[in-house]
């Protein structure tokens, strides 16, 4: 148990630092080269980038990234989780490196500058992968993601809905204060649509579903999934119409995030189980929502 333990962390510390890795080189190869803004503490960090550039002061992008994170993974280690965040803090570090500023980092791929909305799109579908991944396993890339993954435990609130507004903010900010140029938090907007969509879409943590396992083990399958997900299911005896065999149908609600490893544990107990699943809607009544890690 130990051992996948070490394994599961292992994994999950791949998973940060690449998803980290795209998010952040889709800001400095596509964002940046169109003067737009990304989402997060990222973007705050663009605004007093040009803030102080305006002044002839150059901060890179990552030392803001850095120290305005900080609080916040205070802020999650209660909130959500110290593991959650031990590993966004790797998230955060990686960040702050690839945004150093580091002229090695920059290619160029041909792509006209002024071309805004096509860079705004390809930077919104790299960024949404790399957050989503993120989330996906638990994990985040700092910022306003941990401020979204303790409401949306404690409050039930959409992390892509409240990202969305708090990202909204910024860009209007970077465009009509900072830059005076409303083009650019108008194409900002249409980065950060497409980023949340893509985000919503892989990140699915806390959406519902009923799982039934038909099976004639019963007991073992019950017993392993409530001490594997930590669940409450329901036992329901059903007959097949074709064999006429009696077995039992185990019933129990999940977050998505959670399939793969109720999947898991049904096929090692029982590999004849008729497993289905089922979107649900809303809940009413005990639904504890688990910490992420």
């Amino acid at each position: 148990m130990r051992k996948k333990k070490v394994y599961d962390d292992l994994f999950r510390g791949i998973i940060v630092i690449f998803s980290s890795t795209i998010y952040s080189l889709a800001v400095v190869w596509f964002l940046e080269p169109a003067n737009l803004i990304s989402i997060g503490l990222t973007g705050l960090g663009q605004i007093l980038n040009r803030a102080f550039a305006t002044i002839n002061v150059n901060i890179p992008i990552g030392v803001f990234t850095l120290v305005a994170n900080i609080p916040l993974c205070i802020y999650g280690a209660k909130k959500v989780s110290p593991r959650f965040v031990i590993f966004t803090m790797i998230s955060v570090a990686v960040q702050s490196f690839w945004t150093m500023g580091w002229d090695w980092i920059f290619v160029d791929f041909g792509i006209n500058p002024n071309d805004k909305f096509f860079l705004g799109v390809i930077a919104g579908l790299i960024c949404g992968c790399g957050i989503g991944l993120a989330l996906r396993y638990g994990t985040s890339t700092g910022g306003v993601d941990i401020i979204a993954q303790a409401l949306a435990l404690k409050k039930n609130i959409s992390i892509g809905m409240f990202s969305m507004i708090v990202n909204i903010i910024l860009a209007i900010i970077a465009g009509g204060v900072i830059e005076k140029s409303w083009d650019i938090t108008l194409y900002t907007f249409i980065y950060i649509i497409i980023n949340n969509l893509v985000v919503d879409k892989i990140h699915t943590a806390y959406n519902y579903l009923r799982i039934d396992v038909i099976s004639n083990k019963a007991e073992e399958v019950s017993q392993a999934l409530l001490e594997g997900i930590q669940r409450g299911c329901t036992l329901a005896e059903v007959k097949g119409a074709y064999t006429h065999e009696e077995k039992y149908d185990i019933f129990m609600i999940i977050s998505s995030y959670e399939l793969q490893k109720a999947a898991e544990i049904i096929r090692a107990t029982d590999p004849t189980a008729f497993m289905t699943v089922s979107p649900i809607k809303r809940i009413f009544g005990k639904f504890f929502k688990h910490t992420i890690i």
